[in-house]
C-alpha cells in the first residue's frame, strides 16, 4: 500500500461553477484545478496530490473524457492546456516534439507549414490534444494504412505522482530505446502517470487524394471488397463501412443498405490507378460505384462519428475480421454503424436505452476472441455498464504496474480495466 500522508488541505486552485461544470466527468464535480506549466510543473503537482492524497483526473482538450467507467472519486481537474508549446521541429528529420496539451489542429498546421503532417487523425482535432491521443489511443480512420499510435511516438516524458520525470525513447526514428515505457503509457488513459512530452515522426503531406464510394444492398460484400483493397500494393489511407443511418450522420444520402468509402493517398498516378482498382473491385463484388464528388467534410464526420457528444451511446468490438460481418448484423434497427474492415473494428452508435441488450448480444458474438467496450455513454446509463469487459489474462500484471506507479490510487481512481 502506498503512504498516506494525511494532509487536510486540497493542492491546486479554486475553480469556478462554470469550470466545474466544464471539467465534470460522468456527473461527477471537481473541488480544485490545477494546470501545470511543464512536465517538471506537473511532476510537482502530482506529488503534491498524492501527498494529501487527492483524486486526479487529467484533461487535455475533453475529446475522449466519455471514454472509461466513472471514477470513484474526483477531487483534482489536472489540465494540460498550458502545456501547448512545439518544442523542437526538425523538418529534414521528419520528427518533432510537442508537449501534451497542443492541440492536433495547431500540431497539424505547424507540420503542413512544412509540407508534413502526422498521419493520426483523432476525432475533434480542434479539440483532441496530443497527450490526450497517446492516453486513449486514438488512432483515426487510417489504422489499417498508417498504424496506431504506437507506430509513430519515438519518445515520451511522463510525470509522476512521486515528483519525478521519466523519459524514454529519443527524437530519432530509429531509437528504440525505452520503447517499454512507451507502450505502457499508450491507452493507459492517463491512470500511471501524466503524459507530459511526446516525440513523434511525420511525414509528407501525399501529392493526391480522392474518395470513391461503393454502395452494397449487404454488409457483408461491402467489408469484403474492403478487405481485398487492404491487402493490395495501393491500399487506401482510410476504408470504412457505413449503414444508411450512419452515412445520414455523415452528411450523405444513398439508397442503398450500406456504403463502402475509400480514401485513396499518394502521386497523382498512383491515387488514379488506385481509384480504377477500387471501381473494379466494388463492381465484382455486386456493389454500384459513386461517382458524384463528395462534400469536403465527410472525413471530417466520419472521423468524428465515433466520439459522440450529447445523449448517446456507441459501443466499439475488436474482433477477428472474419468475425465482422456477424458483428454488423448485431444492430438494433434504432442503430447506426461504422466498420473498419481492415482493422477489425465496428462501432455501433445507439439510443442509450438500446445500450445494456446490445452490449451484451455483441459481446456474445464477439467471443473470447473479440473485445467490446463502451467508447461513451451518458453517466446515467454508464454506472450499470460493465465498460470494458472482462479483465485480459495479463490484468496481474496491470495491477502490480498500477501499486508500483501510483501505489495510493490517486490517477483516475476506477476509470480503467478491472477498476484500476
Amino acid at each position: 500500500m502506498g503512504v498516506r500522508a494525511g494532509a487536510t488541505v486540497l493542492p491546486g486552485h479554486q475553480i469556478t461553477v462554470a469550470d466545474q461544470r466544464r471539467l465534470s466527468v460522468d456527473d461527477l464535480l471537481p473541488s480544485k484545478v490545477m494546470h501545470p506549466a511543464d512536465a517538471d510543473d506537473a511532476a510537482r503537482g502530482l506529488r503534491l496530490c498524492d501527498l494529501t492524497p487527492a483524486s486526479v483526473v487529467i484533461w487535455g482538450g475533453g475529446s475522449q473524457m466519455r471514454l472509461g467507467a466513472p471514477p470513484r472519486r474526483y477531487d483534482i481537474a489536472f489540465s494540460t492546456e498550458r502545456m501547448t508549446r512545439l518544442l523542437e521541429y526538425e523538418p529534414a528529420d521528419l520528427t518533432c516534439r510537442v508537449e501534451a496539451g497542443m492541440r492536433m489542429i495547431d500540431l497539424q498546421a505547424a507540420l503542413r507549414a512544412q509540407g508534413q503532417r502526422l498521419p493520426l487523425d483523432p476525432p475533434h482535432p480542434e479539440r483532441a490534444t496530443v497527450g490526450g491521443m497517446v492516453a486513449a489511443n486514438t488512432n483515426g480512420l487510417g489504422r489499417a494504412r498508417y498504424g496506431t499510435v504506437r507506430d509513430w511516438v519515438i519518445g515520451i516524458a511522463v510525470a509522476y505522482p512521486s515528483g519525478k520525470v521519466a523519459r524514454a525513447g529519443g527524437k530519432v526514428v530509429k531509437n528504440v530505446a525505452g520503447y517499454d515505457l512507451m507502450k505502457l503509457h499508450i491507452g493507459a488513459l492517463g491512470t500511471l502517470g501524466v503524459v507530459a512530452e511526446v516525440n513523434l515522426k511525420v511525414q509528407a503531406i501525399p501529392e493526391s487524394e480522392a474518395t470513391v464510394l461503393g454502395h452494397f444492398e449487404a454488409a457483408t460484400p461491402a467489408v469484403a471488397a474492403g478487405l481485398q483493397l487492404a491487402r493490395s500494393y495501393l491500399a487506401p489511407s482510410a476504408s470504412i463501412v457505413l449503414d444508411r443511418r450512419a452515412l445520414w450522420e455523415c452528411g450523405l444520402t444513398a439508397d442503398w443498405r450500406w456504403t463502402l468509402a475509400l480514401k485513396l493517398e499518394g502521386y497523382a498516378r498512383e491515387a488514379d490507378a488506385a481509384r480504377d482498382q477500387a471501381s473494379g473491385v466494388i463492381r465484382d463484388a455486386g456493389g454500384r460505384v459513386e461517382a458524384a464528388d463528395l462534400p469536403p467534410m465527410f472525413w471530417d464526420a466520419a472521423r468524428d462519428w465515433s466520439a459522440p457528444d450529447g445523449d448517446v451511446a456507441l459501443l466499439r468490438a475488436i474482433a477477428p475480421i472474419a468475425s465482422v460481418p456477424t458483428l454488423s448484423g448485431a444492430v438494433p434497427p434504432e442503430a447506426s454503424v461504422i466498420i473498419q474492415p481492415a482493422a477489425g473494428i465496428v462501432d455501433l452508435r445507439l439510443t442509450p436505452s438500446a445500450a445494456a441488450p446490445t452490449l451484451q448480444r455483441v459481446r456474445s458474438l464477439a467471443g473470447d476472441e473479440g473485445q467490446v467496450v463502451v467508447v461513451s455513454a451518458p453517466a446515467s446509463v454508464k454506472s450499470s455498464l460493465d465498460v470494458w469487459g472482462p479483465p485480459p489474462p495479463g490484468f496481474p500484471i496491470m495491477r502490480a504496474l498500477k501499486q508500483a506507479l501510483d501505489p495510493n490510487g490517486i490517477l483516475h481512481p476506477g476509470r480503467f480495466v478491472g477498476g484500476i
